[in-house]
């Protein structure tokens, strides 16, 4: 069973985050390793995904890099979440890729059965020393290569409207379990039913489903054999927990949320103030208060963890994975911005918590001097660390397992299957797809 390793290093360079840090290297940039030492001009691609505050600091650091390396030019390919997985895949199955481009977690294990990325353990001009050795070996090592750096360190967490949450009576200084998520919630929109505790799209209930069957079993919802790690029975009581939620209007309706998947800042719900809280990663923290008035606190807090856990299932995981195209006609180009985006100092100050905290130490210091990091980050990201439960093995975040789980969710949630019915269908489905992946 893999657990997250090596957070001591973390957690001490966290906590600092909160003072005033002294003694610290100066934070100007590194000139050696730098930028480029040749005069021809060359044309790298870079793609990402994020909201408008993550765009504007990238494309403002791709700015930058053009004083360190003034014969290479960048083109920025960026977008929202919605869509740009499936972009990413078929580009990289037709060889026609951005150079550098920038990756999630679930999608690894998939994308690593192919060629698709440089070994950047072998690539000179790239520095990992301020890279904690066992997060690299858990999210960046794929078949004994490292084929991506960890673009920052992210947990999952509640993110907390504190300015709403108070004139609408929802506590902000508890722990969080199903049942006080079920209760405050019910409260709430008893009182007012335009009012909802939880916004939540598909993705973030398959979070809270997973998270509540890791919770109540201690292990992997599917095991490194491929078997599931829940029985049925399992399965249908995490349901039924999002059924009676759903029906009783701790979250809001599917149907209306889901409008803004992977732009969950957009929803008009939690713009008017109209839903106190969100289940969602660090890294978003900085667009969901971007929207909201001038002066509102926003404050995060752990996740919803089971009276009884057996694991807290809190999720630390990079925030992206950024890699570099074993097609690239530029690679070392493309390792030399790679560094510069990853530790350089005057990158980490344009940068800040876009990502959220920068995983490299050298990069953390620069924009913790600058006080570029964000207090309601670094809680979220110290307390997940504190409570980190089991890591994700790569069948349990397989797409087309997510496919299968996402069915069911959506079909609990809008009433068309009873939690009973959805378990064994999901139990069902995922046997043979289980099945299937092993056999490939």
């Amino acid at each position: 069973m893999h657990r997250l390793k090596g957070l001591n290093g973390f957690i001490a360079l966290i906590v600092v985050f909160a003072i005033i840090i002294s003694g610290c290297s100066s934070g100007k940039p590194d000139k050696e390793n730098q930028g480029s030492g040749s005069d021809k001009k060359v044309t790298l691609r870079f793609s990402w995904w994020g909201g408008d505050g993550r765009h504007e600091a990238t494309l403002a650091a791709i700015e930058a890099y053009k004083k360190i390396a003034p014969n290479v030019t960048i083109e920025a390919e960026y977008q929202g979440f919605d869509g740009y997985e499936q972009k990413v895949k078929t580009q990289l199955a037709s060889a026609t890729s951005a150079d550098i481009i920038q990756l999630d977690v679930p999608w690894m294990k998939e994308l690593t059965k192919n060629d698709f990325f440089l070994d950047l353990s072998k690539q000179e001009g790239l520095s990992l020393e301020g890279f904690d050795q066992d997060f690299l070996n858990n999210f960046s090592v794929y078949n004994d290569k490292m084929v991506a750096l960890p673009s920052g360190v992210n947990a999952y967490a509640l993110v907390i409207n504190k300015t709403a949450a108070d004139k609408l009576g929802v506590p902000t200084d508890i722990q969080w379990d199903w049942d006080t998520l079920y209760e405050e919630g019910k409260k709430l929109h008893d009182k007012d039913n335009t009012k909802y505790l939880l916004l939540a799209d598909h993705g973030m209930l398959m979070q809270d489903f997973t998270n509540m069957l890791k919770q109540r079993t201690g292990t992997q919802w599917i095991n490194e054999d491929y078997s599931l790690g829940f029985t049925k029975e399992e399965a249908a009581s995490a349901l039924e927990w999002i059924d009676k939620a759903m029906k009783a209007g701790v979250y809001q309706p599917l149907g209306e949320s889901d409008l803004f998947f992977g732009k969950t800042e957009q929803n008009p719900k939690w713009i008017n103030q109209d839903i106190p809280i969100i289940s969602a990663m660090s890294s978003t923290l900085l667009s969901l208060r971007s929207v909201l008035p001038e002066g509102v606190e926003v404050v995060t807090a752990l996740p919803a963890i089971d009276k009884n856990a057996k694991n807290s299932a809190v999720l630390v995981r990079p925030s992206q994975l950024i890699a570099v195209s074993s097609k690239s006609k530029h690679p070392e180009e493309s390792v030399k911005f790679l560094n510069w985006l990853m530790n350089d100092a005057e990158a980490a100050v344009i940068l800040g918590d876009v990502r959220s905290i920068p995983a490299s130490s050298s990069a953390q210091t620069a924009a913790v001097e600058a006080g570029k990091i964000d207090e309601a980050i670094t809680k979220a990201v110290e307390m997940g660390l504190k409570n980190a439960g089991i890591v994700d093995n790569a069948i349990s975040t397989n797409s087309e397992v997510s496919a299968l789980l996402q069915d069911v969710i959506e079909k609990v949630a809008y009433g068309k299957l009873t939690p009973d019915k959805a378990a064994q269908e999901l139990v069902s489905s995922l046997e043979k797809k289980l099945k299937e992946l092993q056999g490939r």
